[in-house]
């Protein structure tokens, strides 16, 4: 999808964080936005930002844990701009500790949110897209589902699970107008997750690990749409190789990513307790 001027998108978590992010400069292509999230008067803030960029933006208060309200999401946004050409799963929550030490329902929770709600929010979705034979998903996915993180069992999973799904999306709809790209971020040190974890405890990570920007990742979504991007990885140093290198010596892998990772995760774990 080259031109998304006067197209419509749906971007979930849009009220904070990396959501914030994407909804300006998708506004800044010219995009029509449908805002969701659960806090009312941080949506409508920022609708009216972006609407100041002369696009219509509209703000639904939406618990993306709840398919009733997912369903009444996207019923809206067809009633109000008649066509979803792109949605963007960025909805998200982390649950950073020692897998043995996590309530139960923290784990249903993470699961809801991160993976849950993006299938059935695509799910509904989808009939629209295939109608029109146009359309694109972005599932935010993360660097944790390329290779699980210690500390971040729960995290990780749902976001291979992101991965996994867009794969199967681009294979089922190939050739008929719709596809489907998983932006990987690193740890972006302007938004999202890791700036709060980071805040928690006071550092960032080893600097060879490196980080990204929520502009950066903001940046890839558009790139995954216009050019139809399989998945994009976000971050500095480039960590592609590290994850071919990983797949090709599972044991060496494992042990450079638990070696460079393994104290800032136990730490934000540690954090929340």
């Amino acid at each position: 999808m080259k031109d998304l001027k006067g197209r419509l998108a749906i971007i979930t978590g849009a009220s904070a964080g990396l959501g914030v992010r994407v909804a300006r400069v998708l506004g800044r292509e010219g995009m029509n936005l449908v805002l969701a999230a659960r806090s009312a008067d941080a949506l409508e803030a920022v609708a009216a930002e972006v609407r100041a960029l002369g696009v219509k933006a509209i703000a639904v208060p939406t618990d993306v844990s709840d398919e009733s309200q997912l369903q009444r999401l996207v019923e809206r946004s067809v009633a109000e701009f008649g066509a979803i050409d792109v949605l963007v799963n960025n909805a998200g929550i982390e649950a950073f500790r020692a897998f043995h030490e996590i309530d139960p329902a923290d784990i249903r929770r993470t699961i809801d949110v991160n993976l849950t709600a993006t299938l059935l929010l695509t799910r509904y979705v989808l009939p629209h897209m295939v109608q029109a034979r146009r359309g694109h998903i972005v599932n935010m996915a993360s660097l944790a589902g390329k290779q699980g993180p210690a500390y971040g069992a729960a995290y990780g999973a749902t976001k291979a699970g992101m991965i996994a799904f867009t794969q199967s999306l681009r294979s089922e709809y190939h050739g008929k107008g719709v596809s489907a790209s998983a932006v990987c971020p690193g740890f972006a040190s302007d938004g999202g997750i890791y700036e709060v974890i980071r805040q928690r405890i006071g550092h960032g990570t080893p600097w060879y690990v490196g980080s990204t920007t929520a502009e950066a990742v903001s940046r890839a979504v558009v790139k995954a749409i216009k050019q139809d991007r399989p998945d994009l990885i976000v971050n500095s140093p480039a960590l592609r190789p590290l994850f071919t290198f990983c797949q090709a010596f599972p044991r060496l892998g494992e042990w450079i990513v638990r070696k460079s990772t393994i104290k800032f995760l136990k730490q934000a774990g540690t954090s929340q307790r």
